[in-house]
């Protein structure tokens, strides 16, 4: 069941036509422009809620030098795993690649689970470095949040729990064997990692907000005015006002450039 628009009258199923039965008024078409002033005005407020967020993201992920800087050092912990990590008297030295494979042949994730709880050094080494391979993908995910509301202390958080992850697996390994270059190298760029998000999370990074119109209207202007409680009327007969200047910048415009491409036509004759 509905109600007209406009005599607010209730409506049965059997009224189909669009036509109110009661007032006669076109319910189709009934203040048609206002409905569609009000759905793209509410797009337009949407938009500006959610640009910031955009914004803060490019600039956490790669808008400015200091942030691209962050992407290069938090990708550099990997390559550090491609380095010999560790090695015995007994075997060669392995890097991820060959921890891998010795996960593989000992029967995979679930294996290594069990030879943790039965007091393995050596699965617990491998379960600690699997960790903080997750805690890097993580903190590559959680990058273009870093200038949220809690962004910077939980990239701390996070860079923290990666870095005492890989320790952790280095100092195992150390029980059963020797430690290689690798797993020197590993932490200490998660460490220097660490050190750069403390530096950036006091000086922050810059961010360029894009301007968001509602209605020809800063974003800003407008909130600011429904804050104060300004009638609608009047946001409304501002909002008029600055779409005609935009309008005739617009076609100011377009005067110009057609006077400039006529002017260069003719230098051409």
């Amino acid at each position: 069941m509905a109600n007209c628009p406009k005599c607010g009258k209730k409506l049965r199923l059997y009224h189909w036509r669009p036509e109110c039965p009661f007032c006669g008024v076109n319910m189709v078409y009934y203040k048609s422009n206002d409905r569609m002033l009000a759905e793209t005005e509410q797009a337009e407020i949407e938009h500006a809620h959610s640009q910031p967020r955009i914004d803060r993201a490019k600039a956490a992920f790669f808008g400015s030098p200091a942030a691209i800087a962050r992407i290069v050092l938090s990708v550099l912990p990997l390559g550090a795993l491609f380095l010999p990590l560790v090695g015995s008297s007994v075997s060669r030295s392995l890097n991820v690649i060959g921890v891998y494979n010795a996960i593989d042949d000992e029967g995979g994730l679930g294996a290594v689970l069990g030879s943790v709880f039965s007091g393995s050094v050596i699965a617990l080494s491998v379960l600690l470095l699997l960790v903080s391979l997750v805690m890097w993908l993580v903190c590559l995910v959680c990058l273009p949040m870093s200038l949220g509301k809690y962004g910077r202390q939980r990239n701390l958080i996070l860079n923290l729990i990666w870095f005492c992850a890989a320790a952790a697996s280095a100092g195992n390994f150390l029980r059963i064997g020797s430690l290689r270059i690798g797993a020197f190298v590993y932490p200490l760029l998660i460490l220097v990692l660490l050190v750069y998000n403390l530096v950036l999370a006091k000086k922050g990074l810059p961010v360029k907000h894009t301007v968001c119109l509602i209605g020809g209207l800063p974003s800003e202007e407008y909130f600011k005015m429904v804050e104060d409680g300004v009638p609608e009327l009047e946001i409304r007969k501002k909002m008029v006002e600055a779409l005609t200047v935009m309008q005739n910048e617009a076609r100011a415009k377009e005067a110009e450039e057609e006077a400039e491409a006529l002017q260069k036509r003719a230098e051409r004759l």
